[in-house]
């Protein structure tokens, strides 16, 4: 009689929770996305209003420079940027061999990117 194991053991139960090594993974990439759809559509703005032969164009396309300018666009942004810069520094410190629980560093970075795009809101609020 023949005994197989049956793969992947979950013994531990870990899959069943929240994964905050996934969830942070994630969200730097998303973050990272974020930052360069910003960035793309500033460098196609500023060539509209400063390419000679764009800014019929950029007529046709107001919305590009006004997105540029609401304050929710500004706050995820914001968020984006630390996110994606404290995540990176926690990267660089795991691989100096400093480790990090990933619930906390999770929590901690969220909690500090946060304080940011809250900054951003309560300036535009006028608070």
């Amino acid at each position: 009689m023949s005994r197989r194991a049956t793969l992947p053991r979950n013994g531990t139960h870990q899959a069943d929770t929240l994964l905050y090594g996934r969830m942070s993974r994630l969200t730097n990439r998303f973050s990272g996305i974020v930052i360069i759809g910003f960035v793309l559509i500033h460098v196609v703005v500023q060539a509209l209003l400063h390419v000679e032969g764009w800014r019929e164009t950029y007529s046709q396309h107001t919305w590009l420079y006004s997105i540029q300018n609401v304050p929710l666009v500004h706050a995820v942004l914001y968020f984006s940027i630390a996110f994606h810069t404290l995540y990176s520094l926690k990267l660089i410190a795991g691989d100096l061999g400093y480790t990090t629980h990933y619930r906390t560093s999770f929590y901690v970075i969220t909690g500090i990117s946060a304080l940011f795009a809250l900054r951003e809101i309560s300036r535009y609020a006028g608070l």
